[in-house]
């Protein structure tokens, strides 16, 4: 076999020689390798005349004969890897490597330098995007660089500062074709998720990856249709989905979305419309990873509140968001504080956590103690507004600063009482429902003032 090989390599430089016109040499010539025929006749010590010996020099070029290594180009690219760009021996020798170690002298230093001017790259930062996508400089600045970083300038509405971030986050970026991957791409997605040309851009900043992704073949368009799918969502609400929570796109549909979503609804005990709904109103929850967070935070919680399966499946209903909460850092804190500074036992502290969870939210020295201190202020007694804030624990949701100080004041300047029942009303009714029992407080208190005045008179 070897031999055949052989014979017929020496029968199609013969037949060439023979036969073969210059203006068909380029068919042999290797793609991107730049010098040009009489410098690589003359690196060889060929005559430049001999129109023979330079056919011989491009099938030589040729992958059935190997790519030529010229052995100083070679080395000084190797050089220039190493010193400029940090490249080590293993980086040296990758296959991808390989396609650039032969350009003339200067053409990589020329591309580097381009790109680090367009970009405003720091050293590091060219030499991470190098490093991890050597293939970006077998692409000329001028005919393919140029014109793809000014496409997506253009297209996704970046300033210098964004189209820097964009590439940084994903240099692969600059690998892919403007024309039939790039345009079809964004094109689909706006498309499919009914995005603005600014909620195109976010998608982009938050998620550059998807970039790299094939509509068909990784599989872009059948994971959006899954997700629409099961979790019920028309096609605003997949856009909402999505900008909400665009990582999820980097995940696989059989080894990560099918069995969250399915670890889900059997822990939760949820139909499909429930699922749904959990999950559109925390898409985050998509993006955290069952075995190191959702299972292990779920367990803890039920066992911690020690509530029934129903309980605690409807206080995750409720609160989903409770699951993007670290355990050690907030929630056992929070869950200690809460039951030392308001004497709960474990089932009272269980309750008051099962039936207003967004508790778990806020933060002790920004919300809930400067609201404990409002509320002990208002009434003169710690116990009774202790008491009343476990009776009524959505009463930490409201603001002091525009809602529970500017009201307690308007009750205070026409009279009225303040007690629980009084402070209760103040944190819960609307603005509606707030005029109108103020406005109802102030004709009954002038009726007792003029009770009082026509009973005083009658003495």
């Amino acid at each position: 076999m070897e031999k055949m090989t052989r014979l017929f390599r020496a029968l199609v430089i013969l037949i060439g020689l023979l036969f073969i016109v210059p203006d068909s040499a380029a068919a042999f010539r290797p793609f991107n390798h730049s010098r040009t025929r009489a410098a690589a006749v003359r690196s060889i010590g060929f005559r430049r005349s001999s129109y023979c010996q330079d056919r011989l020099l491009s099938w030589k070029q040729h992958p059935l004969f190997g790519v030529p290594k010229d052995a100083s180009i070679v080395a000084y690219n190797e050089k220039f890897l190493t010193q400029t760009l940090g490249f080590d021996e293993d980086k040296l020798n990758n296959t991808r490597t390989r396609t650039i170690i032969t350009f003339d002298v200067g053409v990589l230093e020329e591309r580097v330098s381009w790109l680090k001017q367009r970009l405003r790259l720091k050293n590091h930062e060219i030499k991470k995007i190098i490093q991890s996508r050597p293939t970006i400089l077998s692409q000329r600045s001028d005919t393919n660089l140029a014109p793809k970083l000014d496409y997506l300038q253009s297209r996704l509405l970046l300033d210098e500062k964004s189209l820097r971030k964009l590439i940084l986050q994903n240099p692969s970026i600059l690998n892919l074709s403007t024309e039939d991957n790039l345009g079809p791409k964004l094109d689909y997605l706006q498309r499919k998720l009914l995005l603005d040309d600014e909620s195109l851009r976010e998608l982009i900043l938050a998620a550059p990856y998807v970039l790299s992704f094939s509509i068909e073949d990784n599989p872009l368009g059948p994971k959006l249709d899954y997700l629409q799918k099961t979790l019920l969502l028309d096609d605003e609400s997949l856009r909402k989905f999505i900008l909400r929570a665009p990582n999820v796109l980097r995940f696989s549909i059989k080894d990560n979305l099918e069995p969250k979503l399915g670890m889900l609804r059997n822990r939760l005990m949820l139909n499909e419309a429930k699922l749904a709904k959990l999950c559109m109103s925390h898409p985050t929850i998509m993006q955290y990873s069952v075995k190191d967070n959702i299972e292990p935070k779920l367990d803890w919680l039920q066992q911690r509140l020690d509530l029934n399966d129903t309980a605690f499946s409807n206080m995750i209903q409720q609160y989903p968001a409770i699951l993007s909460y670290s355990i050690p850092n907030k929630i056992i804190p929070k869950l200690d504080w809460l039951q030392q500074r308001l004497s709960l036992t474990d089932d009272e502290l269980s309750n008051l956590m099962r039936r207003f969870p967004p508790l778990f939210s806020y933060s002790v020295d920004v919300n809930i103690e400067p609201t404990m201190n409002f509320f002990i202020d208002a009434l003169g007694d710690e116990d009774e507004a202790l008491a009343l804030l476990i009776r009524v624990p959505n009463l930490f949701s409201y603001s002091l600063e525009k809602r529970l100080k500017p009201r307690l004041k308007e009750a205070m300047d026409v009279g009225m009482v303040i007690d629980t029942a009084c402070l209760s009303r103040i944190g819960t009714y609307t603005e509606s429902q707030w005029q109108k029992g103020r406005e109802f407080q102030v004709k009954e208190l002038a009726k007792q003032r003029d009770a009082k005045s026509d009973a005083s008179a009658a003495n």
